[in-house]
């Protein structure tokens, strides 16, 4: 009797794994169907996002390609709503990324000199643009020279900074004492 059970028990789970597999069939199936609709789709928005990276990279492209004279960028920077020390420090920012070329530097040189013989180049404090882009000059100027050029450069750049920003008036002792300096460093090279 226990055999029969047995049997019978075997053959009742053989049954009922036959039916399940037949469902299993169905459902495999039923899932290759939706597996394939599924992947159909995937590969449309798929191909959708692509499209839309494509059109963004090429649009990319072209910003990254054309890069900003650094005249341009002045302006914009002169123009913002900002205190002087924020269109400073964001000149500072564009200081760091900009190469300007040796052509550059050479005129740099040349209107940063004869802007202070000139007498005026702290008379126009609330002239953004005019005051950023002689810190502009002097800095590549000071960068990319020597001896008495590098020092008149430096001591510039470091009135213009200063009093730009309003931290020392043009008639400051430090101011004057940068001035002095300037005068001696103008002497040795001219």
């Amino acid at each position: 009797m226990k055999k029969l059970v047995f049997s019978t028990a075997l053959i009742l789970s053989l049954a009922l794994a036959a039916c399940g597999n037949e469902d299993s069939a169905e459902d495999v199936k039923e899932n290759e169907e939706k597996t394939s609709e599924d992947q159909q789709t995937e590969t449309y928005h798929s191909e959708e996002v692509n499209s839309d990276v494509e059109e963004t990279n090429e649009v990319g492209t072209e910003h990254a390609t054309e890069s900003i004279g650094w005249e341009e960028k002045i302006k914009e920077i002169a123009s913002n709503d900002g205190a002087a020390s924020d269109k400073f420090y964001e000149l500072e920012t564009f200081l760091m990324e900009y190469e300007a070329s040796a052509e550059e530097i050479a005129t740099f040189k040349s209107d940063i000199v004869k802007d202070y013989k000139s007498g005026t180049y702290l008379s126009e404090l609330d002239n953004h643009e005019r005051m950023l882009t002689n810190i502009f000059k002097s800095y590549f100027v000071e960068k990319n020279s020597e001896g008495a050029l590098k020092d008149f450069a430096f001591d510039y750049y470091q009135n213009l900074k200063y009093a730009y920003r309003g931290v020392d008036s043009p008639e400051s002792e430090a101011v004057k004492a940068n001035e002095d300096q300037m005068n001696e460093a103008l002497e040795q090279i001219n």
